[in-house]
């Protein structure tokens, strides 16, 4: 069980770096947005054909770091596997994610945005939590 400040903390507006491991290279790093679920999981989005999802697999290892930008200087790092991959939909996944992001109004102007949207669903299961500050 996550404990109450980690929880509290990932549920606040982040944008984390996910990594991911590449075979003779230094991890593949990128910002993403996510949303921390209850059940201990975390999903984002990706675009198909983007580095980050090549790079992706279910079972595959990634981290995840969000931190905050200002003193007093906190974070949580996060290790865990592709748990699920799956087609995201434009209301459950992408207008919540970025409703989260940027308001009820931001939000759907950027869902508006779009002619057409493709994108995955990624969730990775937690497997260790490190924090700094919490």
């Amino acid at each position: 069980m996550t404990d109450k400040s980690v929880t509290d903390f990932l549920q606040e507006i982040h944008i984390a770096i996910l990594s991911i491991n590449r075979d003779n290279q230094s991890p593949h790093s990128t910002p993403v947005w996510y949303t921390y679920s209850p059940n201990e999981t975390i999903w984002f989005m990706a675009s198909p054909g983007t580095k980050k999802s090549k790079l992706m697999s279910v079972g595959t290892h990634v981290s995840l770091v969000a931190q905050t930008e200002n003193d007093p200087y906190k974070y949580v790092s996060i290790e865990g596997h592709i748990l699920d991959i799956s087609k995201g939909d434009l209301e459950q996944d992408l207008r919540s994610i970025s409703r989260r992001y940027l308001g009820e109004k931001g939000g759907d102007e950027y869902v508006a945005s779009f002619d057409t949207w493709e994108s995955d669903r990624y969730t990775i299961e937690i497997d260790k939590i490190m924090t700094m500050g919490l």
